[in-house]
């Protein structure tokens, strides 16, 4: 059990080095609204792989990688974090007082911005037919490692938090703003990427 756990926890090391539209919304949650609110983002994010992981083991993977469920999950997908871009981009540094509310609100924006995106699926897909292969499918294997796994991401996830947070204590009010902006607009792009993917797939395979 234990060196199942730590080879997830290794494993985990990997995921945790990927940059995409979540980290952004992890960053900005801590830029703005200190380290609880990226803490609140973390635990969503961590929330959103145990269900991804727990549809997936259920049978659901066939059908969520399927060419059409695929492209459904690609369309709102991009629909959610185009809307959360223009959102984050319109939006300006928030004042004390309204940062203080912001803290309730993350825990949502990290479980749906991951929830949504189908790479996060494809990725827990393959990573369930790697190790389900290896320990021949067996429960007992599976949910220490994938546990060691989300263990990591959530304390890596932590600690960009933390980073972030004690960062923005020595930002001022437009670099702020401008972070904002910056994460409001990778959102964005991740979004209409994700809007033009089913489109243009079938041109770039042609």
């Amino acid at each position: 059990m234990h060196a199942l756990y730590i080879e997830g926890l290794l494993l985990g090391v990997v995921c945790a080095s990927f940059v995409g539209p979540v980290l952004f919304t992890l960053l900005d949650a801590s830029l703005q609204g200190g380290f609880r609110a990226g803490a609140r983002v973390a635990l969503g994010i961590a929330v959103s792989d145990a269900v991804a992981i727990a549809l997936i083991l259920a049978g659901l993977g066939p059908v969520l990688t399927h060419p059409v469920g695929a492209q459904a999950l690609s369309v709102v997908g991009g629909l959610v974090l185009l809307a959360f871009g223009a959102v984050l981009f319109a939006r300006a540094h928030p004042a004390p007082r309204a940062a203080s509310a912001y803290r309730d609100r993350p825990f949502w924006a990290g479980f749906v911005v991951n929830f949504v995106n189908p790479f996060v699926f494809g990725f827990w897909v393959g990573a369930a037919g790697g190790i389900g292969a290896r320990h021949d499918w067996s429960p007992a294997a599976m949910v220490p490692v994938f546990g060691g796994m989300l263990t990591t991401i959530f304390v890596t996830d932590l600690l960009k938090a933390a980073a972030a947070s004690r960062l923005s204590r020595h930002l001022n009010g437009p670099f702020m703003t401008l972070a904002r902006r910056v994460s409001g607009l990778m959102l964005a792009i991740a979004g209409l990427a994700l809007l033009l993917r089913p489109f243009l797939l079938p041109v770039l395979e042609s």
